[in-house]
């Protein structure tokens, strides 16, 4: 091995270093303040293993073609596990997809090499005899400079073959960051594993074609490129679509997760304007009542008249049916519930109308925070999505029941909690929510996705806990608000 080519491998190593530091870097979160030093050592412990690696593979050639896989993949989640934040599923996916891309189009430009020497050999053959007859030098001297000629030749052939491999790589990985990154925060563990089989799959085909391009005869390695001529076409191209494969199913997977995302949206618009029909509804109910409520009063007043014409104040016991049964009319409109906005009145008087027919105690203390720019539409959107689910619950209890609703203010966050009575059953869902216990969970178990992306507006989240008392099983829900204005 010439001086050239060690040069050649330790900028392979620094480039490589730094590309799976850069790779990594975008999926994982960093335990290191300073990313240049870390980038450094990084870089360094990568090309010293490389070295080793090196120095084992020329010492034993057998090693080089198969379980060499093992340290670099050992190194490579070691490496992760120094620098970056524990997340297996994430590390194994950055450590297997890089490693396989590497070793991928490592047998893919090897096809280019060897064709390019090929051509180069022949050609050099023919050169080097013709100055020879023609003795422009003398042959010592001709011999020295056409081998010093012949290392440079070969060392540009390396170099070529090295930067369209480091091309292609750095654009596989680019790609996989392009359709991958967004997904980090969100993505649920297992489903990272179903992205990691086609690339163990990929590495497996690709290690049995080159184990494949290889025989031992009589112990000297003979290619298969010289057996079967038309593999220096065919073998790259198979190298390419087992990449193809592995950033086709990160794209497709993408493809999914948006199409899942927007559905989800879809449905939750649909269980907006289904809260916004159920006020319209309520606020309908309210103009009739109020129009019979016209109508009574006059009915009424005309029978007072009428009583105190005929009659005077003698018959006291008519007046006072005649009264009751006018306060009974006015309590049709009175809502138990004053909250500070009529929304959230309306909001509060249905579900305890609600839960009144269900047979559920219903109590609240909640005052809307006028100080507060919240926008009265998100809070509805959280109060309806939590009471609808807390009265769903509370209906499959037997026996006594209740719901419980509060509000209360520390400092600069607004607080909403419900405790609602449930049967205890609380299955483990997507993004730590419960899953809903409906058949059909693609159209239901919205409302506490809702509840969350609403208070994610106000920089908020939600909690949810569940507690045992005595012979009850208590749902816990808590709702918090920040600031005044909502983030978009």
């Amino acid at each position: 091995m010439y001086d050239e080519e060690y040069i050649l491998d330790g900028l392979i190593y620094i480039v490589g270093g730094i590309l799976s530091f850069w790779y990594t870097r975008n999926f994982l979160s960093p335990r290191y303040s300073d990313p240049k030093k870390a980038i450094i050592i990084w870089v360094m412990l990568y090309a010293l293993f490389q070295i080793i690696y090196g120095q084992i593979s020329s010492a034993y050639p057998l090693y080089d073609r198969f379980t060499h896989i093992i340290p670099y993949v050992v190194i490579l989640s070691v490496l992760d596990y120094i620098f970056f934040e524990k997340n297996l599923p994430l590390q194994a996916f950055t450590v297997v997809s890089f490693v396989t891309g590497w070793e991928i189009l490592r047998f893919t430009v090897s096809p280019l090499a060897h064709a390019i020497l090929s051509l180069w050999n022949p050609f050099w053959g023919e050169l080097v005899n013709e100055m020879v007859n023609r003795e422009i030098w003398p042959t010592d001297k001709l011999m020295d400079y056409m081998l010093t000629l012949n290392r440079f030749a070969l060392f540009a052939v390396l170099f070529i073959c090295r930067g369209v491999q480091l091309g292609i790589f750095y654009v596989y990985l680019k790609v996989i960051h392009k359709n991958f990154i967004s997904l980090n925060e969100e993505l649920i563990g297992r489903e990272i594993w179903y992205l990691i089989v086609p690339c163990v799959t990929a590495l497996t085909i690709d290690l049995t074609l080159r184990l494949m391009a290889y025989s031992v005869d009589n112990s000297a390695l003979m290619l298969i490129y010289n057996r079967v001529p038309e593999t220096v076409a065919l073998l790259p191209l198979v190298s390419l679509l087992l990449l193809g494969v592995i950033v086709s199913s990160v794209i497709l997977f993408k493809g999914l997760y948006d199409f899942k995302e927007e559905e989800k949206k879809r449905l939750l618009i649909e269980n907006q304007v289904g809260d916004v029909h159920k006020q319209i509804e309520d606020l309908q109910n309210i103009y009739r009542d109020m129009r019979g409520l016209k109508h009574d009063l006059r009915s009424h007043v005309a029978g007072l008249t009428a009583i105190a014409r005929n009659h005077g104040l003698n018959n006291r016991e008519e007046v006072q049916n005649y009264l009751t049964g006018l306060e009974h009319t006015a309590n049709r409109l009175d809502f138990a519930y004053n909250t500070g906005n009529p929304i959230t009145d309306i909001i509060l008087h249905q579900a305890k109308n609600q839960a009144n027919r269900s047979e559920i105690n219903f109590t609240a203390d909640f005052h809307y925070p006028a100080d507060r720019d919240f926008d009265v539409y998100d809070i509805s959107i959280i109060m309806n999505n939590a009471l609808s689910n807390a009265i769903e619950a509370a209906e499959k209890i037997q026996g006594e029941k209740s719901i419980e609703l509060r509000s209360y203010e520390k400092g600069s966050l607004f607080f909403i909690e419900t405790e609602n009575d449930f049967d205890g059953n609380l299955l483990p869902g997507e993004n730590d929510l419960p899953l809903t216990t409906k058949e059909d969970k693609h159209l239901h178990g919205l409302g506490l996705d809702n509840i969350r992306r609403t208070a994610r507006k106000y920089l908020g989240d939600i909690e949810i806990k569940t507690r045992a008392e005595k012979s009850r099983q208590v749902f816990c829900l808590t709702v918090m608000l920040y600031k005044s204005r909502p983030t978009e």
